[in-house]
């Protein structure tokens, strides 16, 4: 519940550091406090009817009163509250874009600047006013290339728009003056999908925030990638970056974001906070860039229209702290992290104020007994048993005798450090591949299989690669031909070296009218490109074909199958079983039917999995191959399943005491897998506030090196 206060006060700590405020419910406004996500209800009468068009310098929100033009800023961080009044603004905010404001209006210079919608509007202009002015001003854009962009920024005592083209705006003399400085470069531009881009100007730098969402779930808080870039103002072009600075946050809201300072227990240094709603509620996000992780909570109880979405008010008055730095961690084997609860193991240390252990040296144990302490053992264990000495080496296959089940690998520099994470045992490892050891190639998991993982490269991504990060075995097909766009890709052999070994993409349309189906086998100079056109859509669900009886299967997001038959190269989309959504709203904001959904085959029997958020639970469905149906199930049998839309497993049996599982690519901040408990209906330890890795994928621990090539 909200706290509640009258119309003369604010929450307490509110104006002393950044917070969230929220206004769509008459004359009230709901502020965060961002420190302990607490909510405080307070009644603002300017507010009442108003529509907030944007925020501007932190704390200034710009209002209109769209039945009578009445147009003012409000600043509500401080008590009481200032207004100033502007003159009315009669074009309906549909027609308009974008909202700057060049200097603070305690200055006289102050000039609000209003660049009009290239949606909406043919014409491109740009009104401006002062306070005290009596009407806007107009100014039409006197080149036929120029339109406005929600790229614009306050920067150096002018506005520039960061289009594509640069674009200088100053007001001189009380006109709009326009020049272009150049066209900005941008090696990366065309490797980037749509996302959501935002500048930041930043103890005088500028930088460029790109954001990636998974297809067309953008609005339900799928979001899989941050890049930041700064401008070079001497070449004029973006460069990569891999940090923002310890002692600073950026804030983001709608098209608006801000640099802050960091503030211990409020914002974390080189963090991005993100506000953005998804299909159960408003959510903050944070994108930590020290790590390249993610996590969100709930904000608010609902979710928001854009134009109506949580804003950051930031006063004047905050003070920064530096972020403590890491410790560093040795990294050129595999090793698992000393904590408390594991100490590391040392077999030599066996002495007691100087004394020769009395006890049987460790040398000296019977092989029978060794063999039966390695089959209780961890496969990390399991890898250290042959080292201690020469006679526990003669103990057989320790390693390919181990029990095995998906690990969490994923990376946060291109350094060649690979993190692994068990979640049965809340373990932590690292291990070196040298193929990531380098800062030409971005490196980004697209999914595994059998201990591989499949990879790609390059500024586009479409450099593909299947490694064993273990072995450090490599499969290198063809480049793709465009920048990688797939719904999922797989390969149909657990030795993907083995020369039959075919590999599978596919991707569609967001509406699934319209389907492509990608393929290659070793000695093929390229991948071979299929596309279908239906009337009924089929849109595929973004996770990856599961190789079942010999064909690929994947999932679409109504709930329905399509198989791709590589001994003929056939794709088909199958009658049964009959879809779990018969009717699906794909781009409206009501998310009727939008689910994330996953496939898995567990011990021979195909599962397909239904997620919404943390409101709704889980829905698992087995498909019965006799009447070729789905059939929803309360439990899995004591399995397991390992989700994620990069690869899914399913184990049937996997360590004491974590079946009926569903597992995410999660943990917490002290390092407890997430998972989904289907006895007791709950989200364990947390569905929000816990850490996801950006670059990450499930993988089974594989350290057999293959030494054919042949059939697999």
């Amino acid at each position: 519940m909200a706290a509640k206060s009258d119309d003369n006060s604010l929450p307490p700590g509110f104006g002393t550091r950044p917070w969230l405020v929220q206004g769509s419910r008459g004359d009230t406004l709901t502020f965060v406090d961002v420190s302990d996500l607490s909510l405080h209800e307070t009644v603002v009468p300017e507010v009442r009817g108003k529509t907030c068009l944007g925020c501007m310098h932190g704390d200034w929100l710009l209002m209109l009163d769209e039945s009578t033009a009445d147009c003012f800023l409000l600043r509500i961080t401080t008590n009481p509250r200032t207004k100033i009044q502007l003159p009315p603004l009669h074009q309906p905010p549909l027609f308009l874009s974008t909202y700057e404001m060049l200097e603070s209006p305690e200055s006289a210079n102050c000039t609000i600047l209003v660049a009009s919608s290239t949606e909406a509007e043919e014409e491109c202009y740009l009104l401006h006013c002062h306070p005290g002015d009596e009407m806007w001003t107009k100014s039409v854009s006197p080149y036929d290339d120029i339109s406005f962009s929600s790229l614009m920024r306050n920067y150096g005592g002018k506005i520039y728009d960061f289009a594509s083209n640069l674009i200088a705006i100053d007001v001189i003399d009380g006109k709009i003056e326009l020049q272009q400085l150049g066209t900005i470069k941008d090696e990366e531009e065309d490797s980037r999908r749509c996302g959501r881009y935002h500048i930041i100007e930043s103890c005088g730098k500028l930088f460029l925030l790109w954001i990636d969402d998974l297809g067309c779930f953008y609005d339900d808080g799928l979001l899989t990638a941050i890049r930041v870039f700064c401008l070079n103002l001497e070449t004029l072009s973006w460069e990569r970056v891999e940090g923002i600075g310890n002692d600073r946050a950026f804030l983001i809201s709608g098209t608006y974001a801000f640099s802050c300072p960091s503030i211990e227990g409020v914002l974390q240094g080189n963090c991005v906070y993100l506000v953005w709603s998804s299909c159960d509620s408003e959510r903050l996000y944070k994108f930590c860039l020290d790590d390249m992780t993610i996590s969100f909570h709930q904000i608010l109880p609902q979710p928001t229209k854009s134009w109506s979405r949580a804003f950051w008010a930031i006063p004047a008055s905050t003070q920064s702290i530096s972020m403590p730095q890491e410790s560093t961690i040795p990294n050129n084997l595999l090793w698992r992290k000393p904590s408390k609860d594991n100490p590391p193991n040392d077999f030599d240390e066996h002495k007691e104020d100087g004394q020769e252990n009395s006890l049987r040296p460790w040398d000296h144990l019977p092989v029978e007994l060794l063999e039966l302490i390695v089959s209780n053992l961890s496969l990390v264990d399991r890898i250290r048993f042959p080292t201690v000495c020469k006679a526990w080496s003669e103990v057989l296959n320790p390693i390919e005798q181990a029990k095995v089940w998906p690990w969490l690998m994923h990376i946060s520099k291109q350094d060649g450090t690979c993190k692994l994470f068990d979640p049965l045992r809340s373990e932590n490892y690292n291990i070196q591949v040298t193929i990531f050891d380098t800062n030409e190639d971005r490196h980004i998991f697209r999914s595994s299989k059998d201990g591989w993982v499949l990879a790609s490269a390059g500024i586009y991504g479409n450099d593909i690669f299947i490694i064993n990060p273990f072995t450090e075995e490599i499969v290198e097909p063809p480049m793709l031909a465009f920048l990688y766009n797939y719904n999922g890709v797989s390969f149909s052999s657990s030795n993907p070296m083995c020369l039959d070994c075919a590999f599978f993409g596919i991707n569609s349309s967001d509406s699934g009218k319209f389907l492509s189906t990608f393929t290659w086998q070793h000695g093929e100079p390229h991948w071979i490109e299929q596309e279908f056109e239906y009337n009924v859509s089929f849109p595929v669900g973004y996770n990856n074909p599961v190789m079942f009886d010999g064909k690929f299967y994947c999932l679409g997001r109504k709930g329905n199958l399509g198989v791709f038959d590589p001994t003929s190269n056939t794709w088909r989309i199958l009658d049964k079983p009959e879809p779990i959504h018969v009717e699906m709203d794909l781009f409206e904001e009501d998310h009727i039917g939008r689910e994330f959904c996953y496939l898995v085959d567990m011990d021979g029997e195909l599962i397909s999995v239904f997620l919404r958020n943390a409101n709704e639970l889980p829905r698992v469905f087995k498909l019965n191959r006799t009447e070729i149906s789905w059939v929803e199930v309360e439990d899995i049998g004591g399995g397991a399943l390992f989700l994620d839309y990069r690869s899914s497993y399913g184990v049937a049996s996997p360590d004491g005491g974590n079946g009926n599982r569903i597992y995410f690519p999660r943990y917490s901040k002290d390092g407890k897998p997430v998972f989904y408990d289907m006895n007791k209906k709950t989200y364990s330890p947390s569905f929000y506030g816990v850490i996801e890795p950006l670059n990450c994928v499930w993988v089974v621990p594989n350290l057999r090196k293959n030494e054919s090539t042949s059939e697999d």
